[in-house]
């Protein structure tokens, strides 16, 4: 198999070379790899609706099965970003006709010009862009049976109701009070006008005095869009909720999430915000803080939006 690394960045063949050769070797509208964060593959959803209104019909997507949940295990899907998705009409697991192609198509996920956010960049690859008033995020469908058992899961939780997720890939270490004092302190100022719950901890949830549901993917999304409001670090159930539209504050260790795009690409690090953030939602970046600033500014934003309309 190919030696390239899955966190490769900008390589010196053309963008999507190998994603646009798998969609033609195996009569595919689109190749997409699935060996990536959940983030990830939610910014690349909207290049398939994106896709299929230029074509006027359902694409045929190439792709592989997403395992890192242990989906099948916990009896999710093999798909869950695709899921209930209107605009394809067939998928096609990659990975059973060529493994060695469908790495090479992993490898490339980022081999794009990256002069704007990785949606955009993705899209002016294949020649396609957002509609004027199409909003900058992700694509997610969810059943209405999703939907109702997520309700039906979080009922016994106080409105308004906040889903944190205090975890992901470039979220603060134990040395960093955001590792858990920070949530414990954003609980305790918001009792008794807020209800909460937590995703993301999966086997190792944190010691958090609120429900922490083992969940699919799939069902994970759906909490998710059950909540008024998410806050959390930049991670996969970031990307969820603000494709979702649930209001939403997403954390920044500027430390930990620039050694990570650095290791990617030269540059990565300085345009991580460019690249990865979404403007509708409240950005906050953690570094050097001197008066508890961002426990400041995340209550402002969740008492403006939900509390002060709710409780006034």
């Amino acid at each position: 198999m190919n030696s390239t690394p899955l966190t490769a960045g900008l390589l010196k063949t053309p963008p999507m070379l190998y994603s646009r050769r798998a969609a033609e070797s195996f009569g595919c509208d689109l190749a997409i790899g699935q060996r990536l964060g959940i983030g990830s593959l939610i910014c690349f959803t909207p290049v398939v609706r994106a896709f299929s209104r230029r074509i006027g019909r359902p694409i045929r997507l190439l792709t592989g099965t997403y395992e890192e949940w242990d989906n099948q295990e916990r009896g999710g899907t093999s798909y869950p970003t695709w899921e209930n998705n209107p605009y394809i009409g067939e998928i096609v697991d990659g990975e059973q006709l060529d493994l060695e192609l469908m790495w090479e198509v992993n490898c490339e996920a980022h081999n794009f010009p990256q002069p704007g956010h990785i949606i955009d960049n993705y899209l002016s690859t294949y020649g396609l862009h957002r509609y004027p008033g199409v909003p900058l995020q992700g694509d997610l469908y969810l059943t209405e049976n999703e939907q109702r058992n997520a309700l039906e899961q979080l009922a016994h939780l106080p409105r308004p109701l906040i889903c944190l997720c205090p975890y992901g890939r470039s979220s603060p270490g134990p040395d960093s009070p955001w590792y858990l004092d920070r949530w414990l302190e954003l609980i305790a100022n918001l009792q008794g006008h807020v209800g909460f719950f937590a995703v993301g901890g999966g086997d190792a949830p944190k010691p958090l005095p609120l429900d922490q549901p083992m969940t699919t993917l799939r069902e994970l999304f759906a909490l998710i869009w059950a909540a008024d409001a998410y806050v959390g670090f930049d991670t996969g159930p970031s990307h969820a909720a603000t494709a979702l539209n649930v209001p939403s504050v997403v954390l920044w260790d500027a430390v930990n999430k620039s050694k990570l795009e650095e290791e990617k690409q030269p540059g990565y690090a300085a345009a991580m915000i460019n690249r990865w953030a979404y403007p509708q939602n409240c950005n906050l970046m953690i570094l050097g803080e001197r008066e508890n600033e961002v426990m400041n500014e995340i209550i402002d934003y969740l008492a403006s939006s939900l509390i002060k309309p709710r409780f006034s």
